[in-house]
């Protein structure tokens, strides 16, 4: 039969091929044709495929959920997840209702950085190596444990070999910045040169060092806490019983408090201070004008100097991680940039 074949409801037969079976039929009107083998339709068939055919097909929308979560910083308050869920409009989201199920459960981030011998002991370093990730650690550094040659003792890995041992060093100190804590692989309680210059670096960063193995050096044996493995550091860090690393800024405080003398700011107090820090507040106020929906609740009431000014200093941190900003660095820069107008006007004074 010719595919402009009438039936008898007056509807054109379709050349496709399909089953007999209402299944087949189906799922026979949605997929292209394949042979040219007509075969005709029963009324009922062809007004069902005609109402069909005028309905365009859509997927149902997936739902995605959203997560949003005001953090209460530093106060440390806990506050509830607000799950976000397409409503009716789509441009538009709603607050899900999660009453009935059990709060989401968020994984920590525990970033690791693994020091000590790396020509002692290999297998053992590979082992610890492989523990930590397999424990979910982020191993910073070394991304890799394959030793590929040495040169005076230091030890390249496969990767390295274009590296300079300075270059790999300063990256591995880097990396002791960034972690949670540092895990130290000191076989027969032995610690190189390079191990104990990290041990130093970490302790003076406020990062802790872990190693299941007594060290055999007294100096550096009161740097390195004793543990019995691995597990037992995350059972800290995940109870948050690690203490927090003290602001590095010791060497920076001393530094201002003698270019302030040399620049006439002895002078001031700490109503002269903040009446300053105010005003550079209501500076960066404006330099973020376009931000908005930032949220806080649940402040307390406290009297406390030191309190207050830690607050003031973590809310300082806490704004340069959203601006990913390197606060160390942007200090360093504008100070450079207040010594050179300093001098400046000091030349101007003078003169010169």
């Amino acid at each position: 039969m010719a595919s402009g074949l009438k039936d008898s409801c007056g509807n054109a037969t379709l050349s496709m091929s399909y089953g007999t079976n209402s299944q087949d039929f189906r799922s026979g009107i949605h997929t292209a044709p394949t042979s040219v083998s007509p075969l005709p339709l029963s009324c009922t068939e062809r007004c069902l495929y005609n109402q069909r055919s005028r309905t365009p097909l859509s997927m149902h929308r997936k739902t995605r959920a959203n997560s949003a979560q005001i953090v209460l910083f530093p106060s440390g308050e806990t506050v509830p997840i607000i799950e976000l869920e397409p409503s009716a409009n789509p441009q538009e989201w709603r607050a899900a209702d999660r009453t009935q199920g059990q709060p989401r459960a968020h994984a920590s981030v525990c970033e690791v950085v693994l020091s000590g011998s790396f020509r002692r002991d290999v297998d053992g370093l590979l082992r610890t190596h492989e523990e930590l990730k397999d424990l979910g650690c982020i191993v910073l550094s070394p991304s890799r444990v394959e030793p590929s040659f040495e040169v005076d003792g230091f030890v390249f890995m496969k990767g390295e070999e274009a590296e300079t041992p300075e270059r790999l060093e300063l990256r591995h100190l880097e990396a002791i910045e960034r972690a949670t804590f540092v895990w130290l692989h000191a076989p027969d309680g032995y610690v190189g040169v390079s191990a104990a210059l990290e041990v130093g670096f970490a302790h003076a960063q406020g990062i802790p060092v872990f190693s299941p193995t007594p060290i055999a050096d007294t100096t550096l044996r009161g740097f390195v806490q004793a543990v019995t493995s691995v597990a037992e550091v995350l059972t800290l860090v995940r109870s948050h019983k690690l203490a927090a690393p003290a602001p590095n800024l010791a060497a920076f405080q001393h530094y201002y408090r003698r270019v302030a003398t040399q620049r006439g700011y002895e002078r001031e107090d700490a109503q002269n201070c903040l009446l300053l820090m105010v005003e550079e507040v209501g500076e960066l106020a404006r330099a973020l004008r376009k931000r908005e929906k930032l949220v806080r609740h649940g402040s307390t009431r406290r009297l406390n100097e030191a309190d207050e000014l830690a607050d003031v200093f973590l809310y300082v941190v806490h704004m340069a991680n959203i601006l990913s900003l390197d606060l160390g660095t942007a200090v360093r820069e504008k100070e450079q940039l207040n010594i050179a107008k300093f001098v400046g006007s000091r030349r101007l004074g003078h003169g010169l």
